[in-house]
């Protein structure tokens, strides 16, 4: 009778455990089938987010684009480059040319003519138009321009030199990003598991300690072992998503407008 009675508790056992494991496979099952935001897929450990993002490679690539540092070294760049034609051409700043009209009592233009009968004449010019080029150039413009356009050119290469050093120091933050995240992000979907794995048993070793099969002591070292569980999959879920929101932050653009192709 014994024996009867402890074959038919553990078949119940047996049964209620399959009976938990089909419900939390269902639940998973409508999870990834149901439809939701992107946000929520990338947040899902059960989800491989390495397998939804590009390469790498092509991440980088989308850093050098949207990141705002990057944008802002681009532009002093460009700036660095129109300044040496800025440079180029300042000498020009004493040329002018002029074109008016002029009249009243004093002449713009005297001079001496040869006349018809051989001889020659003087002439004035009171009125009409005119027009010219003035040039007034200094001794520094001689001598500083060369100075002055090398100066340009230097702190251009200082600037594209800087870029690249900001290129450089953004794919090594966005590859420690990244890898973190994938590794945290794996990490996380073994601990959830294993949280689930022991919800599961706690709701076993419940039903138990209410039929009085096991001691209380029992029990709550199942509780104690699924709150450790707990915390494991909030501690690895916290840095999953610490190093998701900085990858995003340095990419300039959010991971889910992303996609592998």
């Amino acid at each position: 009778m014994k024996n009867t009675n402890k074959l038919m508790k553990s078949i119940f056992r047996l049964t209620i455990t399959l009976l938990l494991l089909s419900v939390f496979g269902k639940a998973l099952n409508a999870q990834n089938n149901t439809k939701v935001n992107a946000d929520t897929i990338l947040l899902n450990p059960s989800i491989d987010i390495e397998d939804m993002l590009p390469p790498l490679d092509s991440l980088y690539v989308i850093a050098l684009k949207n990141n705002p540092l990057q944008r802002l070294e681009q532009s002093q760049a460009n700036a660095a480059y129109w300044n040496i034609k800025y440079v180029k051409v300042l000498w020009t700043q004493g040329l002018g040319v002029f074109f008016n009209y002029n009249f009243g009592n004093l002449p713009f233009f005297s001079g001496q003519i040869v006349a018809n009968n051989g001889g020659t004449e003087f002439v004035s010019q009171y009125q009409g138009y005119r027009a010219g080029i003035n040039i007034s150039l200094t001794v520094f413009d001689f001598i500083g321009r060369k100075p002055r356009v090398r100066q340009a050119e230097e702190l251009w290469e200082a600037t594209k030199h800087k870029k690249d050093v900001e290129a450089l120091t953004t794919k090594q933050t966005l590859t420690d990003f990244y890898t973190n995240m994938i590794g945290w992000q794996k990490l996380w979907k073994a601990r959830n598991e294993d949280m689930i794995l022991q919800l599961v048993a706690v709701g076993l070793a419940e039903k138990e300690y209410k039929e009085g099969s096991i001691q209380m002591n029992e029990f709550a070292r199942q509780r104690n072992v699924y709150s450790i569980a707990v915390a494991a999959d909030e501690e690895a879920k916290k840095n999953y998503i610490n190093f998701y929101e900085r990858l995003q932050v340095t990419l300039g653009v959010k991971l889910t407008t992303l996609k592998r192709k």
